[in-house]
């Protein structure tokens, strides 16, 4: 699927959203945007009165009236409340604000009514990349570090349930390692090869996973044919799934600085979506997150 697809048709996006500490000039930009594009109201979690920022943008009354500001007395009174409203339905997208990717996780993982019944959560990467032919996968790149071949199954249902969501028809999910064939010196190896052979045996015609793939393998077909590889899935994956958290670090910021992607990151697995990014990603990359997980719930 083209990553544009995953992003238009904006105008129908409807939901609440709440942010957390959105209270800095790009947070708060993302937000004047999402609104103009969607029918959104967006609900600002804080522990102080982010009024004056938002009185510096030019917007009319009307989109004002969206924006929900919640003003608490401290942290712990705010994350109280946000769960709150989340476990009650009152919000149902997340967005992390101007905060540490590990606070905003540990308030995840402290309240475990937000996690669905398969019980794990994993966050996945989308990119926009100019040299590849459709929109790339990556997970997992921020939460789990080294996953156990029992999580790289888990990941890839989260990713193959998000894929449905999506309207993907067919999704081809590759298992990163440095080689194409199983050897016992490469544990990702032998990892990978477990896992095709366990996906292979439901016989999904929605999922095809494929592996170990060496990252050529994986993403050209010219290298596909040169090497003779015999896969549906190398050369034409939707998604990798890397052995552990340093090879999907190193893809992630190689893919943006390198190859002059975009990208949009949510967190897979929870009852409802959640939008997390870097404080350091742009302003278009925080507004595509939010818009691809609006997708998810419309």
């Amino acid at each position: 699927m083209q990553y544009q697809h995953l992003i238009e048709h904006s105008e129908i996006l409807d939901g609440n959203v709440a942010i957390i500490y959105a209270n800095d000039e790009k947070m708060l930009s993302v937000v004047m945007s999402a609104l103009t594009m969607t029918k959104i109201d967006v609900f600002l979690y804080d522990t102080q009165d982010p009024t004056e920022i938002i009185r510096s943008f030019d917007v009319d009354a009307q989109l004002l009236n969206r924006i929900h500001i919640l003003t608490y007395e401290d942290e712990y009174k705010m994350f109280k409340a946000c769960a709150e409203h989340l476990s009650r339905g009152k919000i149902n997208l997340l967005m992390k604000g101007n905060l540490k990717s590990s606070t905003m996780l540990s308030f995840i993982l402290s309240n475990r009514n937000f996690i669905s019944d398969r019980g794990f959560i994993n966050h996945v990467a989308c990119f926009n990349i100019p040299n590849y032919h459709k929109t790339l996968m990556l997970s997992d790149v921020a939460l789990n570090h080294m996953p156990t071949v029992e999580e790289k199954k888990q990941i890839i249902k989260n990713l193959a349930k998000f894929s449905e969501d999506l309207g993907y028809q067919q999704f081809k999910v590759g298992l990163l390692s440095s080689v194409e064939a199983p050897s016992r010196k490469i544990p990702s190896s032998t990892d990978a090869e477990k896992i095709k052979y366990t996906f292979n045996r439901d016989n999904n015609p929605h999922l095809i996973v494929d592996g170990p793939l060496a990252f050529d393998n994986a993403i050209s077909m010219e290298s596909v044919i040169k090497k003779n590889i015999k896969s549906s899935v190398a050369g034409d994956v939707d998604a990798l799934v890397v052995p552990h958290i340093d090879v999907g670090n190193a893809l992630y910021k190689s893919f943006i600085y390198f190859g002059n992607a975009s990208v949009a990151s949510l967190v897979l697995g929870a009852k409802f979506p959640i939008v997390l990014t870097s404080r350091t990603d742009t302003k278009q990359n925080k507004l595509e997150s939010l818009l691809l997980a609006l997708r998810v719930i419309s």
